[in-house]
């Protein structure tokens, strides 16, 4: 059995990371915006943006997630936002997706957050089957965003 546990992402996980999110945006048949040397500056911050976390066993990754922490001025409260939660293909089904989903809702219950929200694409039925298992609901909303250019 892989002995994998969930930590804070190193700046020495950089690459196998980098690698990772490239993954995680071609399975969701997107691209990545963010190249390395940004990514190592994400991991060295103190206090950093976002938090990021790894799936690791002693020599690889297998997964990561990234949350961030916002506020709801309808619910008067901190609220956290995953950005990612991604598991390699060779790794899924061994339970790291829960591992990670779980480290996300104790990360945000520290940040005295009332909920976690993510989203996932319409056709990833996989992930949805997943996220209900574990207790998630969701709502039916249209995602937009205006680019801004300097």
């Amino acid at each position: 059995m892989l002995d994998f546990r969930i930590r804070a992402a190193r700046p020495r996980d950089c690459d196998e990371l980098m690698a990772l999110i490239v993954d995680h945006a071609q399975f969701e048949r997107n691209s990545v915006g963010i190249g390395r040397e940004r990514l190592l500056e994400l991991l060295a911050d103190d206090p950093s943006p976002i938090e990021i976390f790894v799936a690791s066993d002693k020599t690889r990754l297998a997964g990561y997630g990234a949350m961030t922490v916002d506020f709801s001025l309808w619910r008067g409260t901190h609220w956290a936002h995953l950005d990612c939660l991604f598991v390699s293909e060779k790794y899924r089904s061994l339970r790291i997706g829960k591992q990670l989903l779980a480290h996300a809702a104790a990360l945000a219950k520290q940040h005295s957050a009332d909920r976690l929200e993510w989203q996932t694409p319409e056709w990833n039925q996989r992930a949805i089957a997943f996220y209900r298992r574990e207790g998630a609901s969701s709502e039916r909303k249209l995602r937009f965003f205006k680019s801004i250019s300097s």
